[in-house]
């Protein structure tokens, strides 16, 4: 695609070396009118009065175009003026849209200058042409911009950058170019931001360009990619993190290269974030130790008191799942000293208890006084909160596990009365109320 671009500037710049050994300024058929031209135009320029600048400007740069680059400059902000004036006229917004891109093309020819003056008006024709000809130049707006964030690179200007990204786009949607390639630009601009963090401009530039990218930005296709790229760019902090907040902010949680930048980026900067994130990766692949190992890092790595009760939390579900109630009860007690109006803290230890049961069929009931405790926390959840969702989901639990309480008779019979309180053993080891069956 750079192929003609590359010639264009080759050409231009062996035009302008030609150029440079010219030492007399051409001021056309009449030099007196065309240098008061000139003058009378710098005079309104310099004063941003840009429609007053207009006339003379018209004149010298119809009777005198190769006298100075400054009927360019000027000419180039004149037009800008006009587009912006004139946006709701189509017809006439089309008009100044087409004597701007003609200005950049006489520059070209008459004043081209060094390679970074040349790639300095290819880019405001490449934006003018994404801007306003999008539908008729697209092809040659991004051939333009692509080579302009090559050679500036990667101190390429925000508003540019937004623009490479904007064709992109659209080239993509009439189908001439890949989602490949459209993931390989918007990792190049990502890096342009990168660069350049500290100036708020590059911050939307970000968020525009993943706009612009969304609908390439698949899983399927973003972990082939950054598979591809990972072993040159492990290392690269900026790419690391760019790419785990892409891949985590699709959902691509079951990418196995998210996996590797994650454990990679933890090792240079333990994060709590990325730990859980990895534990709860290696929780769902049932993969025991390593889920364990980083939960345990995320809760230690994790400074927020609220967040490491909702880390504990996590951590005591992955333990019920797995069947360690004990340490399941543990885990969410823990979550308590955090926050003990932490209600679903409640539920896991009742839910522990509950599953928990079947190692306490030696008790007097065979364990199902087990579930006299299970309910109290079933309840005492139900007490904490305000969430209307978790309070249902507390007494639907309470009720179901009541149910299993030992009968009225077994406990007579046992010589026990409903209402007295009772210390159960097995690992629970909690004083509760003897209840009967209803």
């Amino acid at each position: 695609m750079k192929t003609i671009v590359t010639f264009l500037l080759a050409l231009l710049i062996s035009l302008s070396t030609n150029a440079q050994h010219k030492s007399e300024v051409n001021y056309g058929e009449n030099p007196d009118d065309c240098k008061k031209n000139l003058q009378i135009m710098l005079i309104y320029y310099k004063q941003k009065a840009y429609e007053d600048a207009a006339r003379s400007f018209r004149k010298a740069f119809v009777s005198c175009p190769e006298s100075s680059k400054n009927i360019y400059i000027v000419g180039e902000s004149i037009m800008k003026h006009y587009i912006k004036k004139n946006k709701e006229n189509k017809d006439l917004k089309s008009k100044y849209v087409d004597s701007l891109l003609l200005i950049y093309n006489m520059r070209l020819k008459y004043f081209p200058g060094d390679q970074k003056s040349i790639m300095k008006i290819l880019e405001g024709k490449g934006k003018a042409l994404a801007q306003y000809r999008i539908k008729e130049s697209m092809f040659e707006a991004y051939q333009l911009l692509d080579s302009v964030l090559d050679y500036t690179y990667p101190k390429t200007r925000s508003s540019t950058s937004t623009l490479f990204m904007y064709v992109s786009k659209i080239m993509n949607k009439k189908g001439t170019l890949s989602c490949s390639a459209v993931i390989e630009n918007y990792i190049k601009v990502t890096n342009i931001v990168n660069e350049n963090y500290d100036n708020k401009g590059y911050v939307k530039l970000k968020r525009k360009a993943r706009s612009y990218a969304n609908a390439c930005l698949k899983c399927d296709l973003l972990d082939s990619l950054y598979t591809v790229d990972f072993e040159e760019n492990k290392n690269d902090t900026n790419w690391l993190d760019d790419g785990i907040e892409l891949l985590s902010e699709k959902s691509c949680n079951s990418s196995n290269v998210l996996v590797k930048m994650m454990e990679e980026r933890l090792e240079s900067a333990p994060v709590a974030k990325t730990a859980i994130i990895l534990a709860q990766y290696y929780n769902n692949k049932q993969q025991k130790d390593k889920a364990k190992n980083y939960y345990d890092k995320a809760i230690t790595l994790q400074n927020d008191s609220s967040e490491k009760a909702n880390y504990l939390i996590k951590k005591a579900k992955f333990q019920n799942r797995i069947g360690n109630y004990s340490e399941a009860r543990s885990s969410a007690l823990k979550a308590l000293n955090f926050d003990s109006k932490k209600a679903e803290a409640y539920i896991i230890i009742g839910n522990a208890i509950g599953y928990g049961a079947i190692n306490c069929k030696y008790l007097k009931f065979g364990g199902a006084e087990v579930f006299w405790v299970a309910v109290d926390f079933y309840n005492r959840a139900a007490s904490e909160t305000k969430d209307p969702t978790i309070k249902s989901k507390a007494l639907k639990k309470a009720l179901k596990y009541a149910t299993y309480f030992p009968r009225e008779q077994d406990i007579f019979l046992a010589t026990l009365n409903v209402g007295d309180s009772y210390n159960l053993g097995c690992w629970i080891d909690q004083t509760t109320t003897i209840r009967a069956k209803k």
